[in-house]
């Protein structure tokens, strides 16, 4: 469950790995987003209040499909606000694939983006869907 905003309501998100459907709800509100794929990664956040998934990167036999902008931010009421973009220098030499998890750390979100020959990792901007303060993980 995420944390309220200052004085705001909090977010209680149900979801487990495997599942197919996100649901949450926030200030009374009840939200059920269903996917094809269960999602790798589903991240309530709360500043500004949303729900990040991390739809997956292939399909279910294990073979990339190409999407790279599978990361998507959902605003409280279930609608997409944005989807996060990969920065464009990883698109070149890097062999980009997509986003691999978002998730919270001590700092406030990480986001994992996964290429052929390394992943990165960076905070996304969940108004822009841009990443920032971008690194190799190792």
């Amino acid at each position: 469950m995420a944390e309220p905003a200052a004085g705001g309501p909090s977010m209680a998100l149900s979801w487990r790995e495997g599942e197919t459907v996100v649901r949450w709800t926030y200030d009374g509100v009840d939200v059920a987003i269903p996917f094809p794929e269960p999602p790798q990664s589903v991240t309530a956040w709360h500043d500004p209040p949303c729900v990040i998934v991390v739809e997956q990167l292939g399909d279910p036999t294990g073979h990339w499909d190409g999407r790279k902008r599978n990361a998507v931010v959902y605003d409280p009421d279930g609608s997409e606000r944005v989807r996060l973009t990969p920065p464009e220098r990883l698109a070149g030499s890097y062999h980009l694939v997509g986003f691999y998890a978002v998730y919270p750390d001590t700092r406030g979100l990480v986001a994992v983006v996964t290429t052929r020959t390394g992943d990165f990792w960076g905070r996304p901007n969940l108004d822009t869907g841009e990443l920032t303060d971008l690194h190799e993980w190792r």
